[in-house]
């Protein structure tokens, strides 16, 4: 995953070098579906926790006017945890995040639908624990970096709006918790519908060159 992530920004800059400019803003909103891996230290062991479930929204923007190739960067709130069943109960772990999102959407543009992948790193600052699992005896770190690989749908609209449905996978690349005794995992799904009003004349704007007599 850090090497995707390196590779992701790299192609951002050096789309950024030749263009920048908005393409259009949107919003989305979901579901998520997280689990967690307990790493205990003492004595060494995996422990994997059961799925929960919550509620994702983002605002965003969408720069670019590649036919192939653009630039997204969001505002998501996310929830994440899970549910660590023990012999004497189930015990609820949620967090409450707000995270900077940056993707690298590839896209191929056909008929009437546009599918498109995106892939990229996340930056998440934990706003509200709640967690009440026996082993959890400290705060999450404020601020870690996850990573997403995704795919979505647009559909294809003569208007400025256009609609999509995406769905994203959403693991860690360093631990939401550390402590001597236990460091923490999250692993989200995301399943999530949007929509975004695309600018006119953008693209020829872009493509179209410019005389001067």
């Amino acid at each position: 995953m850090k090497k995707i992530i390196l590779i992701t920004f790299i192609v951002l800059i050096a789309l950024q070098s030749k263009a920048q400019f908005l393409n259009s803003i949107g919003i989305t909103a979901g579901v998520s579906a997280g689990n967690q891996k307990f790493y205990f230290n003492d004595p060494t062991s995996i422990s994997r926790k059961k799925y929960g479930f919550g509620f994702n929204a983002s605002v965003f923007l969408e720069c670019f006017s590649h036919d192939y190739a653009r630039w997204v960067t969001e505002i998501q709130y996310d929830q994440k945890g899970s549910i660590d069943k023990q012999p004497d109960g189930n015990y609820p772990n949620k967090l409450q995040n707000i995270c900077w999102n940056n993707y690298l959407k590839l896209r191929y543009e056909m008929y009437s639908i546009i599918p498109y992948v995106l892939v990229g790193p996340k930056l998440e600052y934990n706003l509200i624990q709640s967690t009440s699992s026996p082993a959890v005896t400290g705060k999450f770190l404020p601020l870690h970096v996850s990573a997403a690989v995704g795919g979505g749908v647009e559909l294809v609209s003569y208007t400025n709006f256009k609609f999509f449905v995406e769905a994203f996978y959403n693991p860690d690349v360093m631990p939401a918790y550390k402590t001597s005794a236990l460091k923490i995992n999250n692993k989200n799904f995301e399943l999530r519908i949007g929509l975004k009003y695309e600018f006119a004349g953008r693209k020829e704007s872009c493509n179209t060159p410019t005389y001067t007599e």
